[in-house]
């Protein structure tokens, strides 16, 4: 049996686990996208009015040089919610709506990205960087799921931009509207 000294005990390296690096970058990306639906509910006052959820107006205003906003879109947030349960995976899961349909954004961090990869350097939930979404869009009715999209991301490029551009790819590729294609012909 070896006895060891307290001074051993002090100069021991005490770093924090991988699970909760990832989970303070969760929630620092929580807080960013509820700032984000914040500010878009403080632009325009009361949501839900009817000329707002237009996808062709916010389209017309990005043209005139403005970015797009959930408040362009006429997209509220309904939850965002950190699970921890998973042995192997952490994740935030954020269900927002339109008038159209409802959406729910699942951003999935594996617990390998809490470990450093480089020993000797000091580590902390900033160097998290990769995260895998799955985004999806329910029916408001039936609550079916219309589509979904799957993508590989950096958690830092995840802001309002980056979601109304995945939320607007949704649309376009899941849309429920029939499109037909029409042939003009000079007689």
């Amino acid at each position: 049996m070896k006895i060891s000294r307290f001074v051993d005990f002090i100069k021991e390296e005490l770093s924090d686990t991988p699970e909760s690096y990832i989970e303070q970058a969760l929630r620092q990306l929580k807080k960013k996208i509820d700032n984000m639906f914040e500010s878009s509910e403080n632009q325009d006052g009361e949501p839900g009015e009817e000329e707002r959820g237009s996808l062709e107006k916010a389209r017309s205003n990005s043209k005139k040089g403005s970015k797009m906003s959930f408040a362009d879109l006429g997209v509220t947030l309904d939850s965002s919610e950190i699970s921890k349960y998973s042995k192997t995976n952490d994740s935030l899961t954020v269900r927002f709506s339109d008038p159209e349909a409802t959406y729910s954004l699942i951003v999935i961090i594996e617990l390998k990205e809490g470990i450093s990869k480089d020993p000797q350097k000091d580590f902390s939930f900033q160097d998290v960087e990769n995260c895998y979404l799955k985004f999806k869009k329910y029916d408001l009715d039936t609550f079916d799921i219309i589509g979904q999209i799957s993508k590989n991301a950096k958690i830092k490029d995840i802001d309002e931009d980056f979601l109304v551009d995945l939320k607007i790819e949704l649309d376009d590729s899941f849309s429920d509207e029939d499109e037909e294609l029409e042939i003009e012909t000079e007689d």
